[in-house]
């Protein structure tokens, strides 16, 4: 039996990875992240923390045991898409006008110390909604828990569930790292422009209206969650919202197929390892997003 789950952990990490370029999961995680993390600019390696929590609150259930929650995410992905694309276009109006959500408040067990206490609302929510999304990846997930239940301990399915998600949003994390690391919030790009835009005279309930003063960066954010709105509306509505390219459908069949020739090298190392080097590295990150203070 150890034999057979010394393979689930580096397995479950390893299809987390593949999964994040599945259809249904990179059409919607990535760009919701990366809309995020135009919007944060600083500090985005604590917002990958939240965004991580937030896929974590499905995810963490349904590789559980819960799988009346992944039916449902699956029989409702059409009004789940609709849903999703009406509320990233609600955060590109936010983005324009520079406001984070306040409307839902967040737990307090999944707040980072030093983060703007208005993105992270928002960001969780994508987070829930981006483990919402994946939920067709659920068979992966739940093929990769089988072999940590079947071992009759608790706390071992919870370390193949996590390395799972850790591996879906460990790309995620490496680039917040060396975007923190290296400061490029002071970068030309991210530090931007200020653009003025005179707002209608009937929007500011006035005769000369308001000057809106927008980010460039919170513009692109806006940009990208229109983008990603529109589709998510589209697909949602089409029906077909198991839709992807053809490039990346043959992306993603590549990287399963290294990934099964890496499985047969990397599972000759014992469980232990592995579960210790995972907990370690998201230990760091962890570390790190805490160390760093807000400016």
């Amino acid at each position: 039996m150890d034999i057979i789950f010394s393979a689930s952990i580096i397995a479950s990490f390893l299809a987390g990875m593949v999964a994040l370029f599945a259809p249904c999961c990179i059409t919607v995680l990535l760009p919701a992240y990366l809309a995020s993390a135009f919007r944060e600019k600083r500090n985005v390696l604590k917002m990958t923390l939240v965004f991580f929590a937030g896929i974590s609150v499905v995810l963490l259930p349904i590789g559980l045991g819960a799988a009346w929650l992944a039916d449902i995410f699956k029989d409702f992905h059409k009004e789940l898409y609709v849903f999703g694309g009406a509320f990233m276009l609600l955060l590109a109006v936010f983005s324009v006008m520079g406001r984070g959500m306040s409307i839902i408040p967040m737990p307090k067990k999944f707040k980072v110390s030093g983060v703007n206490a208005r993105h992270p609302k928002s960001v969780f929510l994508l987070g829930m909604f981006s483990g919402a999304a994946t939920a067709c990846c659920a068979p992966v997930l739940a093929g990769a828990v089988t072999l940590a239940v079947l071992s009759g301990v608790f706390w071992k399915a919870v370390i193949v569930i996590f390395a799972y998600i850790f591996g879906m949003t460990l790309p995620l994390f490496v680039a917040a790292y060396f975007y923190d690391k290296f400061k490029l919030e002071q970068s030309r790009f991210i530090k931007g422009k200020i653009f003025e835009v005179k707002t209608p005279a009937f929007l500011a309930k006035g005769e000369a209206g308001k000057t809106l003063r927008v980010h460039s960066t919170n513009l692109l954010s806006a940009a990208i969650f229109l983008i990603m709105g529109t589709i998510l509306l589209v697909l949602g509505f089409s029906g077909d919202a198991f839709w992807s390219p053809e490039m990346q459908a043959k992306i993603g069949n590549s990287l399963n197929s290294w990934s099964q020739s890496a499985l047969e090298v990397l599972m000759k190392i014992p469980n232990i390892f592995w579960g210790t080097a995972i907990v370690l590295l998201f230990s760091f990150f962890l570390y790190k997003a805490i160390k760093e203070k807000n400016k």
